[in-house]
């Protein structure tokens, strides 16, 4: 197969000469110019948001750097910009900004310039004193301190941001006019069906008129205003487009989808995430919202008033989600962004608790219970729990979410029982769990006998029937409660960008990709420990833990990934190994794979209380790749990279070694 990098200048080349083009049209040039499989090559690169390739409205590709080369785009400062050498990016220079990735990470003058997005660069932001409400999607353009400031501009002075053979310059300008470019730009907007993006409109007119944004124009969304364009962020439409409507029916159709709903049960669902985003909205305004988490579920009466907008629709909304597949969605849209959803979470589900009818009050109260869970309490997850338990005894979501806390408890038979009531089949992946882990009565003792615990007592009086596994019988129990922590929310998005790095050099070996890059053990394991989600199990769950897990656990947080040399091999029992890092010496029960001695790993030896095991997935590393692997380790990669680094080597076998075992260890020793 072609590597789709070995295959980029090739592109760049067809779309330079030939574009705008197809898909089809870029396949048969592709294959033309010696490029067997392009197909391939074309899904690799055009989804590569660092490839410099983009669509335009009618669904054609240019290739940016050529279209763009010599054009200008300009942007009118604010006060804010200039104090903290930041550019809004959309819409004004959107069409431009695309470029500003790995192959432009400086200006043509060699001062730094960096995409920054929402969410995502907030710490940086900070660093540099910028408040966070001033970066909107989709982000906006950080500079060099000072740098705007040494072009001697001021508020409300337009700024050029031109693609020249150096890079991307920037530049004092004045505005000419070309009082045909609203019309061009209208021409290109769908009318009937939905908006286009602004800067593939803006690049559609570059690709027929060379000339067009040689010499600088107003800004662009100055041009749509004149013009009585509809927009609203980078979109564009035409005038009196309904752009409110227009996300509803799309958000709509995404959770239908997503969640296999009907049209009314996928209405009612994005109409209760959109009250839950204001409520976040309204939480995020009072004072002291982010230091006051734990108790964020309890403060709907001041949040949000009983009489508010929504308050005469609550209750024939909130009486869908007595089917527990709509109570479900709502609490995995709700959970996305971790605390601050959770909080919000618990607004929402005290505000339709006294609106829905009985039937739906266990939902109500799971969602609360949800809520609680998200923040850390414990208790209250418990008491809204139980709550829900006398609303409806066999609503599945209440007993699988006991389940799941006798589970973390250490009570395999309890969570056994509830997950019986639930109608849950033994295929479920706590079932299976769950029986790995039930203590078998002692073969050594007979039921009259004294018990072996010396109390005195006979067996069948004693622990008959309450036996307890030792803690190195619980070890992978401890690890699978953990993994829990990834399975949805942001957690689960991001352990599939993870697990998509494992298997996107296979994709023709790999017959389920989302199942293979969710339950991929280093995939899971980074995102545990290099991601912090581990850390966080521990923070909102770790009081459940019975105190030997607990303190097990806390250990595991201090011990990093590293590369070990296999010294010996047990057949049966385990291996020998080396820290190459650090010279130090584990003996480790291993029986999953076939190590060899003098082969180079990558993995975590983890304490199980009476040895080392490896946790997450053992991955070979040749000797020439190991002082690269160890530098990425030192520097705390996140799991995206970890995992990218440790799958390019990686074969098809290897891979299918791992693939089926959704633990990674789940499996007894």
């Amino acid at each position: 197969m072609t590597d789709p990098s070995d295959a980029a200048p090739t592109l760049a080349a067809i779309l330079t000469e030939h574009g705008p083009a197809s898909q089809d049209d870029i396949a048969d040039r592709l294959h033309e110019a010696g490029i067997a499989d392009p197909d391939t090559v074309i899904d690799e690169l055009l989804d590569e948001f660092s490839c410099p390739a983009r669509p335009l409205p009618d669904g054609r590709w240019v290739w940016l750097p050529a279209v763009l080369a010599g054009r200008v785009f300009t942007h009118r400062l604010t006060a804010e910009e200039l104090t903290h050498d930041l550019l809004a990016v959309s819409p004004d220079l959107d069409p431009i900004t695309e470029l500003c990735d790995d192959d432009y990470p400086e200006l043509a003058d060699g001062s730094p310039v960096s995409l920054v997005l929402p969410r995502y660069d907030d710490e940086l932001l900070e660093e540099r004193g910028i408040p966070l409400e001033l970066v909107d999607e989709p982000g906006a353009l950080l500079l060099a301190p000072g740098t705007l400031a040494g072009l001697g501009l001021a508020a409300g002075d337009l700024l050029g941001m031109r693609l020249t053979d150096k890079g991307i310059a920037l530049e004092p300008v004045t505005a000419t006019t070309d009082p045909t470019l609203g019309d061009r730009l209208a021409a290109l907007v769908d009318v009937d069906e939905s908006p286009s993006r602004f800067a593939a409109v803006v690049w559609a007119t570059c690709a027929v008129d060379p000339a067009l944004f040689n010499t600088p124009l107003a800004p662009l969304g100055e041009i749509a205003d004149a013009h009585g364009l509809a927009r609203s962020g980078d979109w564009l439409a035409p005038a009196g487009f309904d752009f409110d409507r227009w996300r509803f029916e799309r958000k709509c159709a995404r959770l239908a989808d997503e969640y296999g709903l009907d049209d009314d049960d996928a209405f009612v669902l994005t109409t209760l995430v959109e009250i839950h985003g204001q409520m976040a909205r309204i939480f995020d305004m009072a004072p002291d919202a982010e230091d006051d988490e734990e108790g964020a579920a309890d403060a709907p009466t001041d949040a949000w008033p009983a009489d508010g907008p929504y308050a005469d629709i609550l209750g024939e909304l909130g009486a869908a989600l007595a089917n527990p597949v709509l109570a479900l969605s709502l609490m995995e849209e709700a959970t996305h962004e971790g605390r601050r959803g959770a909080a919000a979470l618990g607004i929402l589900a005290e505000s339709l608790q006294p609106k829905v009818p009985r039937s739906a009050r266990v939902a109500t109260h799971w969602l609360q219970a949800m809520a609680c869970e998200g923040l850390g309490d414990v208790a209250g997850c418990a008491r809204e729990l139980s709550a829900a338990e006398s609303s409806d005894p066999d609503w599945p979501l209440a007993l699988l979410s006991q389940a799941r806390i006798a589970s973390d408890r250490g009570d395999a038979e309890a969570g056994l029982g509830l997950l019986r009531r639930a109608g849950v089949g033994s295929d479920h992946p706590l079932v299976r769990l769950l029986e790995q882990h039930r203590a078998q009565p002692r073969t050594d003792v007979g039921r009259n006998e004294p018990c072996w615990c010396g109390s005195g007592r006979k067996y069948k009086k004693c622990h008959l029937g309450n036996e307890q596994l030792s803690l190195t019988e619980r070890v992978r129990w401890l690890y699978a409660k953990a993994h829990q922590q990834v399975l949805g929310g942001e957690w689960g998005e991001l352990l599939m960008l993870a697990g998509y790095e494992r298997i996107r050099y296979f994709e023709d070996e790999v017959d389920d990709l989302v199942a293979a890059a969710k339950t991929d053990p280093l995939a899971i394991d980074t995102m545990l420990f290099e991601g912090g989600a581990f850390a966080e199990f521990l923070e909102l769950r770790g009081e459940l833990l019975p105190d030997d897990e607990r303190q097990l656990a806390e250990q595991w947080l201090g011990v990093p990934r590293s590369v070990f040399e296999v010294e010996q091999v047990r057949p049966g029992h385990g291996v020998t190994v080396r820290d190459v890092r650090t010279d130090e010496v584990f003996d480790v029960t291993e029986r999953r794979r076939a190590l060899q001695s003098g082969q180079l790993i990558c993995s975590r030896a983890l304490p199980t209380g009476d040895g080392f095991a490896f946790f997450g997935g053992i991955d070979p590393v040749a000797p020439q790749e190991r002082d690269e692997l160890l530098a990425l380790l030192d520097d705390e990669p996140d799991p995206m990279e970890l995992v990218g680094f440790l799958s390019r080597w990686l074969a098809p076998s290897e891979l299918d070694d791992e693939y089926g075992d959704p633990l990674g260890t789940a499996r007894a020793d």
